[in-house]
């Protein structure tokens, strides 16, 4: 059953997995790192509780409406166990910048200004991707004095 689970059914799985959620607080915490909608997590949440992998509750609130509360299952952590093991997959890309670059023949003198761009787009990339390297280290306390720093 796990073909039917995309990435963001995984990202579910382990955001719940470290702390039994509802939705909307899922969707807020989604919103923050990904471009994700309400229109795409609900379905995702009951096709993972349908399939074993998450237990819901119903939390009463007055004066709001009631929260669905969702917690994994054993299934659901040995599916994320399986699923950590699997070797991550190349991102297929639909990248403008390539099309282009093949177009050099049609506009040579843009070529070098496109790898130039290219380079800079790569670089702040790199740059935000250490930042988070940086921060994720400093949570799991792995500072740059201590010598289990992730290289």
């Amino acid at each position: 059953m796990t073909g039917s689970i995309n990435l963001l059914g995984y990202t579910l799985l382990e955001m719940i997995a470290r702390e039994a959620s509802s939705g909307y607080d899922l969707a807020y915490r989604l919103k923050i790192m990904q471009n994700t909608h309400h229109s795409q997590i609900y379905p995702m949440l009951a096709k993972l509780e349908e399939n074993g992998y998450l237990l819901s509750t119903t939390q009463f609130q007055e004066r709001k409406p009631n929260k669905k509360i969702y917690a994994i299952t054993l299934q659901g952590l040995e599916l994320l166990r399986e699923w950590s093991k699997t070797p991550v997959k190349v991102p297929v890309s639909r990248d403008e910048f390539i099309i282009k670059l093949q177009l050099d023949w049609l506009n040579p003198s843009r070529t070098s200004e496109l790898l130039e761009e290219r380079i800079r787009y790569l670089e702040e990339q790199l740059r935000e991707t250490e930042k988070t390297l940086v921060a994720i280290q400093e949570t799991l306390g792995l500072t740059s004095t201590n010598e289990k720093k992730i290289e």
